[in-house]
């Protein structure tokens, strides 16, 4: 094997590597792909900033919290949670509390460095499995092009989110069992997998879902000694005590942080429980999950066709480590729809189901060796074209729709908005969605933010303000709430107090497509 061949991976996860750097100058400074990450970005600066407590504490006068605290707060369900008297985002600790430190050091550009480095590391883990594997470095090289290029993952590599993180970790731990499969490994490597895969946990919820059938398939070994559950063929309890330790841990960091074991998370889904309504919801999540996952990664479908061949054709079937992949994953698939709170909203491909990406890549390159020897009706060259038919039609979609998409759809705008209110005197922004909010979250440091969903809201807010003495806030409309078009604020709000009778005049100071700002002051109506 010549050394250009040993090469192929390392230089594909090199130009993956340059292509996520790419990605990370097109994000703009404060801006963030999804609502979430403001929050989550709040959260880790106030950490940075030395307050290590895990409640959102927004510094504002009393009397400003008395306002929020009467229902102009600016965040709420299901992206804030009011627990004894405390603000929580309902994102795991965990994320903030990580990316706190590189704030810090590095500013703004620190909270990328986990999601880049995390899916650089999936990519070189990805490698190592398939040496484990025994696949050559052509087919190796031919899965990084699928997995970089032809998929949704390498978008959220330049994105403030936990997924490729919770991936990596999870990812990581799995390659370490395939691993031992093939190398015995000692009991350090297989503690180190538990923890791994446990940890993924501590991040995104949904990997719950993993630890579960982990577990069971594990446990199940010890009795049924078939080859398709046999994960871990050695030191099987060390594993399961790992495993099972660190979730317990994050389970109790969490009751002591929210005062329940699943964290705000469990506000989602756990609360106001129904087994009837949670199993109809699951059912229309994983319809429109398996729907996003094979839009948006077409190399599902010959991944799908290497399995179901392989079923019925003795010389093409999949070795054994390939089959509990391909358990898992679809293990996965059923049991994730059940522990989530919603379809995703706004993403790039299913992002609860991004684990899948790396092992229903592998399960597509498995056989293409044996495939490649067979030599009747020229089968092997038909099915590479078949390959070559849905890994660039991936590639468009990804790499050059999810670019334009993610990357440089509504960034004008969005900037437009930021550069007002850097420069905006006002200090008061009522907003009519908490999108706004969570869009902006770097003018939080000077800018004092209300949710108005309503007209009421507004005229709330505006007496309030009058009594401490401010006559003028800037109010925000966007284009996703019904303030923007179809139900339009008046210009002119009248506010009744006992004393006096006042009246918010709203002036428009600027608009463009995704936002209306208007001025609103305070006049007294003689």
């Amino acid at each position: 094997m010549n050394k250009l061949q040993t090469s192929l991976p390392f230089l594909v996860i090199l130009s993956g590597i340059v292509f996520s750097l790419y990605l990370l100058l097109l994000v703009p400074d404060h801006l963030y792909f999804s609502g979430d990450g403001g929050l989550k970005a709040l959260l880790a600066e106030q950490i940075a900033n030395g307050q290590l407590r895990f409640d959102l504490n927004l510094q504002v006068p009393e009397w400003v919290q008395n306002i929020w605290n009467s229902g102009l707060y600016p965040f709420e369900p299901p992206f804030s949670y009011k627990i004894k008297g405390l603000y929580y985002i309902t994102f795991p600790f965990t994320f903030p509390l990580a990316t706190a430190p590189f704030y810090a050091i590095f500013g703004y550009r620190g909270f990328y460095i986990i999601p880049l480095v995390s899916t650089w590391i999936i990519w070189f883990n990805f490698h190592r499995l398939c040496l484990a594997l025994k696949l050559n470095y052509i087919i190796s090289a031919v899965g990084l092009i699928i997995l970089i290029f032809s998929s949704p993952l390498t978008m959220y590599s330049a994105m403030y989110w936990e997924h490729t993180l919770a991936v990596c970790l999870a990812f990581s731990g799995i390659v370490t069992l395939v691993y031992h499969q093939e190398n015995y490994l000692n009991k350090n490597s297989l503690i180190f997998a538990g923890i791994l895969i446990a940890l993924s946990a501590w991040f995104r919820p949904e990997f719950l879902a993993l630890i579960a059938i982990l577990t069971t398939l594990v446990t199940a070994s010890y009795i049924i000694k078939f080859d398709f559950i046999n994960l871990v063929k050695y030191n099987k309890t060390v594993f399961l005590i790992s495993l099972i330790l660190t979730i317990l841990g994050f389970f109790a960091c969490n009751k002591l942080i929210y005062d329940h074991p699943l964290g705000a998370h469990a506000f989602q889904v756990v609360e106001n429980f129904s087994l009837q309504e949670r199993l109809l919801k699951s059912y229309k999540f994983f319809t429109i999950l398996k729907n996003e996952l094979l839009k948006y990664f077409p190399v599902l479908y010959f991944g799908l066709a290497i399995v179901i061949t392989a079923i019925f054709r003795a010389n093409l079937r999949l070795k054994s480590e390939i089959i509990q992949i391909v358990l898992v994953s679809g293990l996965y698939m059923l049991f994730v729809p059940i522990l989530i709170p919603s379809d995703g909203g706004k993403q790039w491909g299913p992002r609860f189901l991004l684990f899948l990406i790396p092992l229903i890549t592998i399960i597509a390159i498995s056989n293409l060796d044996k495939i490649w020897k067979i030599k009747r009706f020229g089968i092997r060259y038909i099915v590479i074209g078949v390959l070559t038919v849905f890994l660039p039609l991936g590639f468009n979609i990804n790499t050059i729709q999810g670019l334009e998409t993610v990357y440089q759809k509504d960034k004008p705008e969005n900037l437009e908005v930021l550069n007002f209110l850097n420069q905006e005197t006002t200090k008061f922004i009522a907003v009519a969605n908490q999108y706004v909010g969570q869009s902006f979250p770097s003018t939080f440091t000077d800018k004092i933010y209300f949710l108005t969903k309503e007209a009421k809201d507004v005229s709330q807010l505006g007496l309030a303000l009058h009594q401490q003495g401010e006559q003028k806030f800037i109010y925000i409309c966007p284009v996703y709430d019904a303030c923007f078009s179809r139900n339009p604020l008046p210009d002119r709000i009248e506010v009744t107090d006992n004393q006096e009778k006042l009246i918010i005049q709203l002036q428009p100071i600027q608009e463009n497509r995704r936002f209306k700002i208007q001025s609103a002051t305070i006049i007294q109506d003689k």
